[in-house]
């Protein structure tokens, strides 16, 4: 008998189909339950369920169009809470929340009928609250959601009650939720525990701890990294954890194993938004090791690559790096970091995945603010950049995302020359140990002022482009001002300079030390 057809071997399927689910291999997951429509009824129920699941987990809309078409399937209450579980979770992920609230209501009725159905019930009710803003983490909904009894949905609870923490800006138990969530896979269990879900905690949990500097979390995290059986199934939240570990050990003084860790996040990169990340954050660190050969190299790749992407149509926290790449070209190329910061605020983050912790999240618009604060500074708008920059260094510091913080007091003390700026800055890269960055607020105030003082915003990025190898064909695109005006500012930069040529000038900034 058939597998289509035969009660052991369609029990063996239907088992072998969850833990592939649970394993992040969908494929074979799909495979397994080809057919299961016409499957025997004491498993049809179920098989429609799941299919409907692993569907979900890549097309929602599909899910929906699937769901749609089995729906007088189930005949059993039990089966009928499972699909309209389903239906609310698919119609969740559209962000039709009308619609997910109607058929949860439906799923409420019948919860009993289902083992641990009041559980199941409470961690989409948790889902939902999430999604709603409602921060309450003491909710009797949240208690019961993360003593589900299947440590998938716990873990998956964990880490949603993690979010609702950081809503209320509590981050210390922000990160001790999403520790509680990672630590299921360490845990020996029956059935894998869902690598989705453990991955999307683990990058997450790297995120935080790194921009914390906590290093319990980082540990936990870096348990948990080695612990997951990783599949291309979940390559995006790999290859985010991947590049978070990278920037984690930048900051504690470890630039060759950040190389080497970058170089494994950029091999992990399996579309155009993962690679452009990939070199920025290359060219971000070249920039801060003083390395301007390699940060243009590095910038000219994610550049060409970021001008095919159509940002306005992914949902995910890759968007992020367009405010990078407005920060790293906003000392030499103010039009095209106006262009990449305008793109980020045009497209907002309202349609972002509400399962993302960047749906909402204050620290996202500070992240704007940081990068329109660059382009004003560079642009010589002085009471506009320091405004902007407050701005994002008090939700910074707020949330002690010491490593933002250190970048923008850096930034500041650059601008005002302020000696408080310059502690403020000592001080959150000290939160890490032997970090590159503790000294970077008096080498970029000294490299301001090792610059001509009459030189005008515009001829000090002109200079840099100048000894970055720009000239004066590539400057006149780049400002959109004739060739005849940049070869004039050029002169004028010499002249401050006290040089003749642009080799000369070149020799005049390594002096110096500004190139």
């Amino acid at each position: 008998m058939s597998n289509q057809t035969g009660g052991a071997s369609v029990a063996d399927s239907l088992r072998d189909a969850r833990v592939a689910v649970k394993s992040a291999f969908y494929d074979a997951a799909l495979e397994l339950l080809e057919g299961c429509e016409d499957w025997p009824r004491d498993h049809v129920e179920d098989a429609l369920a799941l299919k409907a699941d692993v569907i979900g987990r890549r097309d929602p809309v599909g899910a929906l169009a699937y769901l749609s078409s089995v729906n007088d399937v189930a005949t059993s209450a039990k089966g009928r809470f499972d699909l309209a579980i389903a239906f609310g979770k698919a119609y969740a992920a559209v962000r039709n929340f009308t619609q997910a609230e109607s058929h949860y209501a439906d799923a409420r009725i019948l919860m009993h009928a289902a083992p641990h159905g009041a559980h199941t019930m409470a961690y989409h009710d948790l889902r939902m609250r999430w999604f709603r803003r409602e921060c309450d983490p003491s909710a009797p909904e949240v208690e019961l959601a993360v003593a589900h009894p299947d440590p998938s949905i716990a873990s998956a609870a964990y880490a949603y009650r993690a979010w609702l923490h950081a809503g209320n800006e509590d981050y210390r138990s922000h990160i001790a939720d999403l520790q509680r969530a990672v630590e299921f896979a360490t845990i020996p269990t029956a059935e894998p525990v869902d690598v989705a879900t453990l991955a999307a905690s683990t990058h997450a949990l790297t995120q935080v701890a790194f921009e914390t500097a906590d290093s319990e979390g980082i540990a936990a995290a870096r348990r948990a990294f080695a612990a997951l059986a990783w599949t291309p199934d979940v390559n995006v939240a790999h290859f985010l954890t991947v590049r978070a570990l990278g920037w984690d050990a930048f900051m504690r003084g470890r630039p060759a194993e950040a190389q080497w860790t970058f170089r494994d996040a950029r091999t992990l990169a399996r579309n155009a938004p993962s690679r452009v990340m990939a070199h920025a954050d290359r060219a971000y660190v070249a920039r801060m090791s003083r390395n301007d050969f390699w940060a243009a190299e590095e910038l000219a790749q994610a550049d060409a690559l970021a001008y095919e992407i159509r940002w306005e149509s992914l949902f995910g926290e890759e968007r992020q790096v367009l405010v990078m790449l407005a920060v790293l070209h906003a000392a030499t190329d103010a039009p095209r970091a106006q262009r990449y910061a305008a793109m980020y605020s045009q497209i907002g983050t309202e349609n972002v995945d509400p399962a993302l912790a960047l749906h909402g999240d204050p620290r996202a618009v500070a992240h704007a603010r940081y990068a329109q604060g660059r382009i004003d500074q560079t642009l010589g708008r002085r009471d506009a950049a320091i405004a902007g920059l407050n701005a994002a260094y008090e939700t910074f510091t707020a949330s002690s995302f010491h490593f933002r913080a250190t970048l923008t007091a850096t930034a500041l003390a650059e601008l005002t020359g302020e000696s408080s700026w310059r502690e403020l800055a000592f001080r959150h890269a000290n939160s890490y140990r032997d970090c590159p960055l503790a000294t970077m607020a008096d080498e970029a105030v000294a490299r301001e002022d090792a610059m001509p003082a009459h030189l005008s915003p515009l001829q000090r990025q002109l200079a840099r482009a100048v000894w970055a190898g720009a000239d004066p064909a590539e400057l006149s695109r780049r400002f959109s001002r004739s060739v005849y005006t940049i070869e004039r500012q050029i002169d004028a930069i010499l002249t401050a300079f006290g040089v003749s040529s642009r080799s000369e000038l070149l020799d005049e900034a390594r002096r110096r030390e500004l190139a």
